[in-house]
């Protein structure tokens, strides 16, 4: 009986050892884990450098390019010259569409930033800088911003910066419609500013010039609102006195 018990007791004390043991370790974990944590930095976040991106869309189709500039798509219409033949030359230029492929060739078609194409390939968004030339002609500034186009590419209005080959700056944000350029909110680098509303027959400007303005055409400084027909002449204007005079 008193042999029995005793080999109980050492059974006994090595599962206590063995226990014991076994707590020490998971104690000596929890603290390593707890140590790591509290002398954890800041997280850091790696650089990511790419020559372009291209995000495809759930059938594999090219849908937004990324890059500086953007990287070539097989998808998109702008650079590939058969689907302008079928898409757009005929439709902006009916009247002889191979010169307009000629002139289309001359075009800039990149960009720096981001342009975002839809199912069939078409451009729907441009945001950067050196924003690619509307399908209809070559810009005659670099374009700055953001542009947005129909669903067959065509442009429809943008925000951004216009700068001339003499390094001028307009700011200008515009909404175009099927009849071309529709309202315009501009500030100019000579301090014009003000809102131009086009339509087939004429436009309407609205705002303020210094003296020898050119989108007022005024000879001295002008503050109101003028219109003029389609061969640009005059046919009303308000003018609106700023200093004092009646």
């Amino acid at each position: 009986m008193e042999k029995d018990l005793i080999l109980r007791l050492e059974k006994l004390e090595r599962k206590h050892q063995k226990l014991k043991v076994a707590l020490i370790g998971c104690a000596t974990l929890l603290l390593l884990v707890t140590l790591g944590f509290s002398f954890k930095g800041k997280e850091s976040f790696n650089i990511i450098r790419a020559k372009g991106i291209v995000i495809e869309d759930s059938l594999g189709k090219d849908r937004i390019l990324i890059g500086a500039p953007v990287p070539y798509s097989k998808y998109r219409v702008r650079t590939d010259t058969n689907l302008v033949r079928k898409h757009m030359a005929g439709r902006i230029y009916k009247k002889d569409p191979e010169q307009y492929m000629k002139w289309y060739r001359r075009y800039r078609h990149s960009a720096i930033g981001m342009i975002v194409m839809n199912e069939g390939g078409f451009d729907r968004v441009l945001i950067g800088d050196q924003l690619a030339d509307a399908n209809v002609g070559r810009r005659i500034f670099d374009n700055s911003g953001m542009l947005w186009n129909d669903g067959m590419g065509m442009e429809l209005g943008g925000a951004g910066v216009n700068t001339s080959p003499d390094g001028k700056a307009n700011v200008v944000v515009g909404l175009d419609d099927s009849e071309g350029e529709a309202v315009h909110l501009f500030a100019h680098a000579d301090h014009t500013k003000g809102l131009v509303i086009q339509g087939k027959d004429g436009e309407l400007v609205i705002g303020m010039a210094k003296a020898e303005g050119t989108r007022f055409r005024n000879k001295q400084k002008f503050t109101g609102i003028k219109y003029f027909n389609k061969e640009g002449k005059l046919m009303w204007e308000q003018e609106i006195k700023t200093d004092g005079q009646k």
